[in-house]
Parts: C-alpha cells; structure tokens; sequence
C-alpha cells in the first residue's frame, strides 16, 4: 500500500510530466514555423532595404505567400505526424490565418490613426507588433517565446535608437536571425 503522500506525490509526478510533454510538442510544432519566418524577414527587410519604398509591397508580397504556404505545409506535415496542436484547435491554419488578418487590421488602423511623416515607422512597427506577438504567447506557459519576443524588442529598439538608417539590414539580421535562433533553440528540448 502507498500512503495518502505518496499518491499525491505521484499525481504531481505524472502533472510535471505531462506539462513538460506538452511543451516539449509546442516547441517541436514552432521550431520550423519560427525557422521558416526568420527567412521570410530576412528576405523581407533585405528587399525593403534594397529598393525605394514604393516597391516594398512588392518585395514583401512574395515573402508573405511564401511564407504561408511554407506554413501551411508545416502545419500540415505536424497533424500527420500526431503533433500536439498548440491551443486544441481543429484547423490551426484557419486560427493562424484569422490572428493574421486581425493584426494585419490593427497595424493598418494604427497607421491610419497616426500617419507616419517618415518610413521608419512602417519598418519598425511590425517587427514590435511580432515581439510581443512572441511574448504574449509565452504568457500560456511557452516561456522560450516570451524569451524569443524580448529579445527582438530589444533588438529592434536598439537598431532604432543607434542605426536607424540601416532599419532595413538591421531587422533582417537582428530580427530575422532572432527567430531563427529561437526556432533552434525550440528545437533542444
């Protein structure tokens, strides 16, 4: 026979186990969706710093649809494989097309709001919508990502208070190769 503390023990046990697992799945599922967007803001910014701001859409369109398909792909190959889906939804792919858009909406009504008088703005804005994106995802129990979206805010304030003529470069390797890592990083649990 166990005693009564014992059995508690054990169900903590099996708890501490059990979470773990999850997270470790979590992580497992993000790496290569964080893999795939560190490239995309790589190629992103790196086009951005290399035409005129009236291309940018352009350099961004292909990025974007390259990057959701690669994300659709990954999801895809995750649910075959019995991958845990992060947050219980059926269809991830629409719940990550709807977070998308409602993002896509706000930073577009921020803009409109607020007007920027320079092109910094419209540099530096989305990659702070993604860090705390990031970060307000590890506030469900995914820490690294709370890591991940602190470390590319201040990546991103400080390209901006020291090099804010090089915005462009700068997101591409500060936060392009932020995500990469951290999807690295997802990746040694």
């Amino acid at each position: 026979m166990i005693t009564r503390n014992e059995a508690v023990e054990s169900l903590r046990d099996v708890e501490r186990v059990s979470r773990r697992t999850h997270v470790a799945s979590a992580y497992a599922v993000a790496s290569p969706h964080l893999i795939l967007w560190g490239l995309v803001w790589v190629g992103g910014y790196t086009g951005t710093g290399l035409t005129a701001p009236a291309s940018w859409g352009w350099v961004w369109l292909p990025c974007i649809v390259a990057g959701a398909i690669g994300s659709a792909i990954l999801g895809r190959r995750a649910a075959r494989s019995g991958a845990a889906k992060p947050g219980g939804s059926a269809n991830p792919n629409a719940r990550s097309l709807l977070m998308a858009l409602i993002i896509m909406l706000f930073m577009g009504s921020v803009y409109l709001v607020f007007k920027p008088s320079s092109m910094l703005p419209y540099l530096v804005f989305p990659a702070l919508i993604m860090a705390l994106t990031y970060a307000l995802v590890g506030t469900f129990g995914l820490p690294r990502f709370t890591w991940i979206g602190a470390g590319i805010f201040v990546m991103v304030m400080l390209g901006y208070l020291l090099a804010p003529g090089l915005m462009s470069f700068w997101l591409a390797a500060a936060g392009g190769g932020g995500l990469i890592l951290g999807g690295l990083w997802m990746r040694t649990i």
